[in-house]
């Protein structure tokens, strides 16, 4: 049985409908991200499970435990926020010890188990200072001490990193899946941010539009999505859709932008319309011709240098735009606007999935050639 269950949830505000017959499971301990863009219903979906929010239809259960109906203060559940809500004239020893004080906790016991929980987060000597003369950094573990501090049967967390900056949001990040280790709590972690959720969860779920599209392991999720929101909105992607054919032993993937692929040999997709989604970081980038494998000319529009990777802004025949990142540092001077170039990528690091513009149930990716 798992720790926590999300069985077919639905909520509706009015007329809107923010999740839609949502099911995904957490298992204990483990680290599970509900990724997606805003609006997709993530907020609402973890607010249903802390008891903030009541399903309209579903059930969910905690340890067993139907708790679809019963209100937060019913539930053992531990809660971060994006903007920390810490009481501002109270110490950071009352505001870990809130929770505690509110379960009747005599002082003496509070204090003890204030402190504990601050050595554990690593910032032991903190307790009497003032929230406001704390970093960023330090306020949000604060905020996750007094989540923890009585030892909920669950943590949610709901963009806790996003009013960061980037330096400290990814120090936090590993700081966040440490103490999550150390205490072994199962915990359910909102975000929009890709990174993020594929830094520090177990499983990630990712919603569209307040459906579940798909969940599993970040690698799983990134090599192999099953729906074209997942290929689009994991990793950085140029999308071209065509027709698949065989030929001389070969099976090929003839696209409307005139660019053809070789894909992995699978069975019964000859014919069909298909959309390939090419990776940016999977793409190389040449002045010259090899005369590889899925090898195709394409004009340097812009180039962008982020230091970690530079970004090649290209155009093909079409007009189509496409982008390829490469690693590290590229002699950015060895291109320039309009400078036709050569991009290749291996056909093992195609996404492929069956063209949107076909019915429904056919716009699954094809896991055979993904």
């Amino acid at each position: 049985m798992s720790h926590v269950e999300v069985e077919h949830v639905t909520k509706q505000f009015g007329d809107v409908t923010a999740v839609d017959d949502v099911t995904f499971t957490a298992e204990e301990g483990e680290f599970v991200s509900l990724l997606g863009p805003s609006g997709c219903g993530k907020t609402t979906t973890l607010r249903m499970i802390a008891g903030l929010e009541m399903p309209t239809e579903g059930a969910i259960r905690i340890g067993g435990e139907d708790v679809t109906d019963r209100p937060a203060y019913e539930r053992e559940i531990g809660m971060v926020f994006q903007h920390y809500a810490l009481f501002p004239h109270k110490s950071v020893g009352e505001n870990v010890g809130f929770p505690l004080k509110m379960r009747g906790v005599p002082a003496a016991e509070r204090r003890e188990r204030v402190a504990e929980v601050l050595e554990r987060v690593r910032l032991p000597d903190v307790m009497d200072r003032s929230p406001e003369e704390l970093s960023g950094g330090q306020q949000q573990r604060v905020a996750l001490a007094r989540a923890l501090v009585f030892e909920p049967d669950v943590l949610l967390m709901d963009e806790p990193l996003s009013a960061l900056d980037r330096v400290l949001r990814e120090q936090m990040r590993v700081e966040v899946q440490r103490i999550q280790r150390e205490f072994d709590i199962t915990t359910i972690y909102v975000t929009h941010d890709q990174a993020e959720a594929f830094a520090m969860s177990d499983r990630v779920a990712v919603l569209d539009e307040g459906h579940l599209a798909q969940q599993g392991r970040p690698l799983d999720i990134y090599e192999s999505p099953q729906t074209k929101f997942v290929a689009n909105f994991i990793g950085e992607s140029t999308t071209l859709s065509g027709t698949v054919a065989d030929r001389d032993g070969k099976r090929l993937l003839e696209t409307d932008a005139g660019v053809t692929f070789e894909l992995p040999a699978a069975p019964g997709l000859a014919d069909d319309r298909m959309t390939v989604y090419l990776r940016a970081e999977k793409l190389g980038i040449s002045p010259d011709s090899s005369g590889a494998t899925n090898e195709f000319p394409a004009t340097i529009a812009t180039t962008n240098y982020l230091g970690e990777k530079t970004q090649f802004f290209c155009t093909l025949a079409d007009g189509t735009e496409l982008v390829v990142a490469e690693q590290g540092f590229t002699a950015l001077d060895a291109y320039d606007a309009g400078d036709t170039v050569y991009v290749t990528i291996d056909p093992a690091d195609l996404v492929v999935a069956r063209d949107p513009g076909q019915d429904e149930s056919n716009t699954a990716v094809d896991e055979s050639v993904a």
